[in-house]
């Protein structure tokens, strides 16, 4: 029985399909640390697709990050039917898990940003932005087709947005055949008339994010945390 094992983990490729079985946080926080050789290993490819962090063309239907689903709720939550209460808000993004303690969460190499948010990854998003005011509605569509879509590309576009001003947003994933796109980024705001304050302080910008998205957002005067 050693024998067995031992030349399992002994033998890169088999131990690389073992360790993509594991639960997702156990696999990138828990098995480099083991040995050098399983960190190694967790850099293989077959490891690598099983941590969305490169592209899984294999998948027949799409399936969700499960360890995104579970940081970051208000991306991968149902839209609903009022579009007044769509599930990205200040608020929602205050709420999440690690919003405590977003130190590690907001550096520029955190490794969230670099995960894919389904496989087979998405490759074309559309920005779609609404805008209510005193003359009714009028809306802006982006097309966005450099993919693989990354989860620092999606919380770039949505997070400073509802930090700035009163919006919400809600993300859309398409997977019928003759779609416009793989996935729909839907922001909506009504126009103030007066300036208001952030929603949000800058512990919710990314540090990897654009400088146009880290620096465009506030004053000299606002009162948060320089970068």
């Amino acid at each position: 029985m050693s024998t067995a094992r031992d030349t399992v983990v002994s033998t890169p490729e088999l131990l690389a399909l073992i360790l993509a079985q594991l639960p997702m946080r156990d696999l990138l926080l828990t098995a480099p640390l083991i040995s050098k050789t399983w960190h190694e290993v967790t850099l293989s490819p077959t490891v690598q697709r099983a941590l969305f962090f490169q592209p899984d063309p294999s998948p027949s239907a799409p399936i969700t990050n499960p360890l995104l689903m579970e940081v970051f709720p208000p991306f991968f939550a149902p839209e609903g039917t009022n579009r007044w209460a769509w599930p990205g808000t200040a608020s929602s993004i205050a709420s999440m898990p690690w919003a405590k303690a977003p130190e590690a969460f907001k550096r520029a190499d955190a490794s969230w940003r670099r995960m894919l948010l389904v496989q087979p990854p998405a490759q074309k998003m559309i920005v779609v932005e609404t805008c209510h005011g005193q003359m009714g509605d009028s809306e802006s569509r982006t097309v966005l087709h450099d993919g693989p879509l990354r989860m620092g590309q999606l919380y770039d576009l949505a997070v400073p947005f509802v930090a700035q001003i009163a919006s919400s947003f809600c993300v859309r994933w398409h997977t019928e055949v003759d779609r416009e796109a793989d996935v729909t980024l839907a922001r909506i705001y009504t126009m103030q008339c007066t300036s208001t304050p952030p929603m949000l302080g800058r512990q919710f910008i990314s540090d990897g994010a654009p400088e146009s998205v880290k620096n465009g957002w506030w004053s000299d005067e606002d009162d948060y945390d320089s970068e």
